[in-house]
């Protein structure tokens, strides 16, 4: 078996010379320089040696000098091989040098190999050429050793300062790519978002990786999160059909964005509004996905907020609508109920009865009234006043109303400013959720009420859907209760909604406060927990005037009188009973069902009408466009207003800022009369 020495400073140029050789059945050893080569072959005489030509220590153009220098090593075969940079004074020159062949990189193995072959048998029989009678001294051979070596050299130097060159652009880049890396994974990890990526390749799809977000938001630490399926923030009340949804976007490997209801560590729940999206590599395999989490939890609470508001305001609408056509029937039921009682010929069982349907008249119009203050369909009388005051003049009543086991305290704000209400109203107010702190402290307790200046910025509103930027006066009722749970609170300004036993409520106390409060422009919020006791705030807009004074009760007068009436009611039952009414207290009534007849008997009419007693929701025309027309043709005429509801639009800038004449159905017939009296008589329009 032959032996072969290889001399080559490239390692990957040895292996592959060195696969070759041993694949054709030789033995080969190794040097990567000149030095090294010389010392292996002086120890192990080789066959045959292959060697490079630009190498450190020592070059294949001196190891060739001593190599044919040396006695031992001289009959040793020696064949050049050497890079495509050459040029034929290299080739000249190393066979002047004595080298047996030189061979051109790259070579293909068959051609080699046969080189490789032909010398080593012709050293086997002697037949190898004698070596060159040129010496190495010679200065022509010399001269021309020098520019071979040196022309390598820069030929060398520039391959290396051109490597150099290209070594400095990739670490310049890749210092480029570590800094955006970097600047990635800091992003990353300051994002308010959750950020996880999973691995579908992996059994149940784990978390490989979460950011400081994800930590932040579910209240996991890292090392817990991770090597888990993203369920384990699920919990009992999370939406089993966004999560079938997010499986089976996972399953088909697509993206998918979904708000899924999670818990915290700590058990607290909150929305999560999670986007999925799947990382395939260049050959389109799935490698990963990429989920990122946002809380949206305060954006949900004011959709909620935004629903309840809808949802109350579509009820609203459907109670003003009963109440008022259950207004009018009470208004026959209870005026027919006090004429018949007064009749002298009636027998006292009768009278008792007739006693006992205008009682119950009277519960349903309570009832009603409650209605219309729900649905914002009460005719106020609101008035620029001191919170303060009215507070101090209940709270001595609500000390009667509520019990001696129950502690009233007050904290009221000295410099709080005046707020624009009805006095009558807000006194309904603090006695129904007065009464409510009551129920709810069954055993004794502590009632609390406080004012105070509150200003709204535009940032706080965010919490408030309800409240606009600017400043408000705060009524906070506060009691030592049993609370309520979620799914109450959620309700409990629906009307009919009640937590109490049967017959104990009517479950439209709250539902008159909430109306009121929104009717006088404020804005009303509760807070409550079990057994941590309930508070309600609410918020009426401050007003720069200062606080008027109380209105003055009106003395009840008889209402008598000759006066010419025009009637306008669109429902007969009332109609009817109204004109009966007034004709059996002297009036002289003229009739009609709408507008469009009124203005016929009015033009018709030869003597002057003194008053006009019109309904407000009427179809056609309403109840202020009619009058507005009728006074304007005739400016010396009164009016006065009635309704079983009242419109918004049509009250607040109709009635309200005229400073009318009103009276609210149901009413008897001596109410209706005491108050046309007052009207005819010049007296100030009050509440009816």
């Amino acid at each position: 078996m032959k032996h072969i020495l290889i001399v080559d400073d490239n390692l990957e140029n040895r292996y592959l010379l060195r696969a070759l050789l041993e694949g054709s059945g030789f033995t080969v050893a190794e040097a990567p320089q000149g030095m090294d080569a010389l010392t292996k072959a002086r120890q192990w005489a080789p066959d045959l040696i292959i060697s490079d030509l630009l190498m450190p220590v020592l070059d294949g153009y001196s190891l060739l000098q001593h190599w044919k220098a040396d006695e031992v090593l001289k009959t040793i075969p020696f064949i050049v091989y050497t890079a495509t940079f050459t040029d034929p004074k290299d080739q000249r020159l190393a066979l002047a040098l004595g080298a047996d062949a030189f061979v051109i990189k790259p070579c293909e193995p068959e051609p080699l190999l046969a080189i490789i072959q032909e010398k080593l048998d012709k050293a086997g029989c002697g037949e190898l050429p004698a070596t060159s009678q040129s010496q190495p001294e010679d200065i022509t051979l010399l001269k021309e050793y020098n520019e071979i070596l040196v022309r390598k050299l820069e030929k060398k130097v520039f391959q290396l300062e051109q490597a150099n060159r290209e070594l400095q652009e990739e670490i310049v880049e890749h210092k480029r790519t570590e800094k955006a890396l970097r600047l990635r994974d800091q992003a990353i990890q300051a994002a308010s978002q959750g950020i996880i990526i999973t691995d579908p390749t992996q059994p149940d799809n784990p978390i490989v990786y979460a950011n400081d977000g994800f930590e932040q938001m579910t209240g996991y630490p890292l090392e817990v999160a991770l090597g888990h399926n993203c369920r384990f923030l699920q919990g009992p009340n999370t939406d089993l059909e966004a999560v079938a949804r997010l499986r089976a976007a996972i399953a088909a490997s697509r993206a998918c964005t979904v708000e899924i209801l999670n818990y915290r560590q700590d058990g607290t729940p909150f929305w999560n509004a999670l986007s999925v999206n799947p990382v395939t590599d260049e050959q389109g395999t799935l490698k990963y996905f990429v989920g990122v989490q946002s809380d949206v939890t305060e954006r949900k609470k004011l959709e909620e907020q935004l629903r309840q508001s809808q949802k109350l305001e579509a009820i609203g609408r459907l109670a003003g609508g009963v109440a008022h056509d259950f207004n009018n029937l009470l208004t026959v039921i209870i005026s027919h109920s006090e004429q018949v009682v007064n009749l002298p010929e009636i027998s006292p069982s009768i009278r008792k009865s007739v006693q006992a349907i205008r009682e119950a008249g009277d519960r349903a119009a309570a009832l009603t009234r409650q209605l219309l203050g729900f649905s914002r369909q009460t005719m106020l009388q609101p008035r620029v006043l001191d919170l303060n005051s009215i507070i101090a003049n209940t709270a001595k009543m609500l000390v009667r109303l509520i019990g001696e086991d129950i502690q009233i305290s007050t904290v009221l704000d000295p410099n709080l400013k005046p707020v624009k209400v009805d006095p009558t109203q807000l006194d309904q107010i603090l006695i129904n959720l007065a009464v409510n702190a009551r129920d709810a402290m069954p055993y004794g307790g502590k009632l609390s009420i406080e004012t105070a200046n509150i200003l709204f910025q535009e940032d706080a509103t965010s919490s408030h859907l309800d409240c606009k930027a600017g400043l408000y006066v705060m009524l906070a009722i506060t009691d030592t209760g049993c609370g309520m749970p979620p799914e109450i609170l959620a309700h409990i300004f629906e009307p009919f909604f009640t937590t109490k036993e049967v017959g104990k409520g009517t479950g439209l106390g709250l539902a008159m406060v909430f109306g009121i409060v929104k009717q006088s422009e404020g804005t009303i919020h509760v807070y409550s927990e079990p057994g941590q006791g309930t508070t309600f705030k609410i918020y009426f807009p401050a007003m720069a005037a200062q606080a008027g004074l109380p209105i003055p009760e009106t003395n009840e007068e008889e209402g008598l009188g000759s006066e010419t009436i025009l009637l306008i009611e669109d429902d007969e039952g009332v109609r009817q009973l109204v004109l009966t009414s007034l004709e059996l207290y002297g009036y002289k009534v003229l009739a009609a069902q709408d507008g469009q007849e009124a203005f016929r008997i009015a033009n018709a009419q030869a003597e002057p009408i003194d008053l006009v007693l019109t309904d407000i929701v009427m179809p056609h025309l309403n109840g202020p466009q009619v009058a507005k027309q009728l006074k304007m043709q005739f400016p010396h005429l009164k009016v006065l207003f009635m309704s079983g509801y009242t419109d918004d639009t049509v009250i607040r800038h109709g009635l309200l800022e005229a400073q009318v004449a009103f009276i609210q159905k149901p009413f008897t017939p001596l109410s209706l009369t005491q108050k046309i009296r007052q009207v005819l008589d010049g007296k100030s329009p009050s509440k009816g």
